[in-house]
C-alpha cells in the first residue's frame, strides 16, 4: 500500500502554521482585554481616590475656618457685650461680626451658610435670613461633626463647632457656636467632575438617607450592592473593587468611604459598553481566525484535488499494470503537470503491452513447437499393440477389427490434423471417445462415462487438451491395478469459469506424491523429464491462453484413485458477451 507521506507532511506543516497563529491571536485578544480592564480599574481607582482626597481636604479647610470662627475673640466677647454697655457698643460689634461672616462666606465658594449662635444671650447672626435661634433644636444637632439636614426641600450638610468643645447636656457651658453649611449641590458637582473622567457613573450613598446622584441609578444594581454589603462603611485608604454580573451585564464597581460625611462614594462601569470598541476588535480577530481556518481548509482541498487525487490515480494505474492489465491507460485530464506524467505513463504502458504481446506470441509458438515435438513422441507401442490386436482378431471377430480400425483411424486423423490448432470441446470429446473405444477393445475391464453439458461443447480449447490426461489415467492408473477399469469425465460451467474433471479408479497417489506432481507440473516446462510431460504441457498451454487462474490441479477421489481438474477462465468470451 502506498503511503502518501509528502501529502501528510504538508498538511502537518499547514496545521503547524495555522494552530500557532490561532493561539497567538486568541492570546493577544485575551491579553488586550485584561490589560484594558486593569487599566480601567487603575484609572478609575486613582480618580476616585483623588476625588475623595480633594473633597476631604476642602472639608478640613472648612473645619479649620469654622473652628477659628468659633474661637474668634470678638465673637466670644459679643456674648457679654450686654453687661458692659458703657464700654462696648453692642450694635457696632454685631455689625462687625456680620461683615466678618459675609466676608468669609464670599471668600470660600463652598460655604452655603455661616451662622453663629450665643446660647447665653439666645441670639444668632447668620448669612442667611432664615436662620432662627432654637436651643432645643440646636441641642438635637450633632456637635463637632458633619451632618445632613433637609429643610424646605433643600439639602445641606452642616458642621457645628462649640466653644468650649465639651458640651454640657443643656448647653449651659457653651459661650458660642459656629455653624458652617454647604449645599447638597456640592456633592453633585463632585459626582459630575468624577463622571467627566469617562470612568462610568457615580453616586453617594448615605446610610438611612439614600442616594445622591446626578442621574437615575439602575435599581437592580443598587439591590445587588445592598445584598452583597458593598455599601457598608469600611475604613480603607484605597477604593474597593468588585465585579458583578447582573442579568448578563457585567459591572465593575468601586467604593470608597468619606470619613467626614460618613457616606460611601460609589462608581460603576458597564464593562460591555465600555469595552464595545475592543469587542469590535475581538470580532475582527475572530473573523481573521475564521478566514485563516477556511483558507487552510481550501488550501488542503486544492492540494488534495490537484496533487493527491492525480497522484493516487497514477498509482492505481501503475498497480493495474503490475497485476497484468497491460491495457490500462491514464485518461484523467487535470490541466496540470500531471498530464505530462499521464502521457509518459501511457507511452510506457503501450510499449510494455507491445513487448508482452510479442513475448507471449513467442511463448505460444514455443509451446506449439514443443507440443508438436510431443506428438512425434507419442508412444509407438500404442500403435503396434493396436495393429497386433487387428491381426489377432482378424479371423476371430471381424466386427472388433472394424471397430478398432475405425476408431484408430479417427484418432490418428484428428491428432495429425488438429496439432497446434484451436478446436472445440465437442471435437475433443469425440477424440477421447475414439481413444477410449480403442483402449476398451484391448482391455475388456475398461469402462468409461462422459458427462459434459452440451452448453460447454462449443467452448474453444487448445487441441489435444484431454487426450494426455485420459492417456495418463489409462497407462499410469488403470493398467497398474489389476481390478481397476473405470474412467469418469465430467464438466460444469459457472459464468466464464469452466471446470472439467477426469477420475480413474487406478492406483492413485499419496499426499506427498500429489504435492510433488503439482510442483513438477506447475514448474517451468522441461522436455528432458518424460514422466508427466503431457500434464505439464496441458497446464502451461491453459495458463498461457487463459491466464494464471487457469490450469490443472490434482487430488484423490472417492474410488481411491486419481483426479485431474482442469480450470478454464474464458475471459475473452465474457468480454465479447
Amino acid at each position: 500500500m502506498v503511503k502518501y507521506k509528502v501529502f501528510q507532511r504538508l498538511l502537518i506543516m499547514l496545521a503547524f502554521l495555522l494552530i500557532p497563529a490561532t493561539v497567538l491571536f486568541a492570546y493577544a485578544n485575551h491579553a488586550s482585554k485584561d490589560v484594558v480592564k486593569k487599566t480601567l480599574e487603575s484609572s478609575a481607582s486613582k480618580q476616585m481616590e483623588f476625588t475623595i482626597q480633594q473633597m476631604e481636604q476642602s472639608l478640613r479647610q472648612l473645619e479649620k475656618q469654622t473652628l477659628l470662627l468659633a474661637s474668634d475673640a470678638s465673637i466670644q466677647s459679643y456674648a457679654s457685650s450686654w453687661e458692659f454697655p458703657e464700654y462696648l457698643n453692642h450694635l457696632l460689634m454685631r455689625k462687625t461680626i456680620e461683615e466678618k461672616l459675609e466676608l468669609q462666606s464670599q471668600a470660600e465658594p463652598l460655604i452655603h451658610e455661616l451662622t453663629v449662635y450665643w446660647p447665653s444671650i439666645e441670639e444668632v447672626i447668620s448669612t442667611s435670613r432664615q436662620a432662627q435661634y432654637d436651643l432645643e433644636e440646636l441641642a438635637r444637632k450633632p456637635a463637632n461633626e458633619w451632618f445632613a439636614q433637609e429643610r424646605d426641600g433643600v439639602l445641606t450638610f452642616r458642621l457645628l463647632l462649640t466653644n468650649p468643645s465639651i458640651v454640657a447636656p443643656d448647653w449651659s457651658n457653651i459661650v458660642s457656636v459656629a455653624e458652617t453649611a454647604i449645599s447638597g449641590d456640592y456633592l453633585l458637582s463632585v459626582l459630575k467632575g468624577l463622571d467627566k473622567t469617562g470612568n462610568g457613573k457615580s453616586f453617594f450613598y448615605f446610610a438611612g438617607r439614600g442616594l445622591i446622584a446626578n442621574a437615575d441609578i439602575d435599581r437592580s444594581l443598587q439591590d445587588a450592592l445592598m445584598k452583597e454589603n458593598v455599601l457598608q462603611a469600611g475604613a480603607s485608604a484605597h477604593p474597593n473593587v468588585t465585579v458583578f454580573d447582573i442579568d448578563g451585564v457585567e459591572y465593575l464597581v468601586q467604593t470608597m468611604h468619606s470619613p467626614s460625611f460618613g457616606a460611601m462614594l460609589v462608581s460603576y462601569i458597564e464593562l460591555d459598553e465600555f469595552l464595545a470598541p475592543l469587542q469590535k476588535v475581538n470580532w475582527l480577530v475572530n473573523g481573521s481566525l475564521l478566514f485563516l481556518f477556511i483558507a487552510g481548509v481550501a488550501i488542503s482541498l486544492l492540494f488534495y484535488r490537484n496533487f493527491r487525487m492525480p497522484f493516487g490515480y497514477l498509482v492505481r494505474k501503475i498497480e493495474n499494470l503490475g497485476t497484468g492489465d497491460y491495457g490500462s491507460r491514464a485518461t484523467l485530464k487535470t490541466n496540470t503537470e500531471f498530464d505530462y506524467l499521464f502521457e509518459r505513463f501511457n507511452d510506457m504502458a503501450s510499449r510494455t503491452q507491445t513487448l508482452i504481446e510479442n513475448v507471449y506470441e513467442e511463448k505460444v509458438r514455443t509451446r506449439e513447437a514443443e507440443y508438436k515435438h510431443l506428438q512425434s513422441q507419442i508412444n509407438p507401442h500404442f500403435l503396434y499393440n493396436c495393429l497386433f490386436y487387428i491381426v489377432s482378431m482378424a479371423n476371430k471377430s471381424p466386427g472388433a477389427v472394424i471397430s478398432m480400425a475405425k476408431n484408430l483411424s479417427g484418432f490418428y486423423r484428428y491428432i495429425t490434423r488438429k496439432a497446434g490448432e484451436t478446436t472445440t470441446l465437442a471435437e475433443e470429446i469425440r477424440l477421447i471417445e475414439s481413444y477410449l473405444e480403442v483402449q476398451s477393445l484391448r482391455n475388456t475391464r475398461l469402462s468409461y462415462a462422459i458427462d459434459i453439458p452440451s452448453a460447454m461443447h462449443g467452448l474453444p480449447v487448445p487441441s489435444l487438451l484431454l487426450q494426455p490426461i485420459v492417456e495418463n489415467a489409462v497407462v499410469h492408473g488403470i493398467e497398474q491395478k489389476r481390478d481397476a477399469g473405470k474412467i469418469l469425465i465430467r464438466g460444469a460451467a459457472s459464468g466464464s469459469l469452466y471446470v472439467i474433471t477426469v477420475d480413474d479408479d487406478g492406483t492413485g497417489l499419496s499426499e506427498e506424491e500429489l504435492k510433488a506432481l503439482g510442483d513438477r507440473v506447475h514448474a517451468s516446462y522441461r522436455t528432458t523429464d518424460e514422466m508427466g510431460c503431457g500434464l505439464r504441457n496441458v497446464h502451461h498451454r491453459l495458463a498461457n491462453r487463459y491466464g494464471n487462474h487457469s490450469g490443472l490441479s490434482f487430488s484423490g477421489n472417492v474410488w481411491g484413485g486419481f483426479r485431474v481438474t482442469l480450470h478454464i477462465t474464458n475471459t475473452k468470451q465474457e468480454e465479447s458477451e
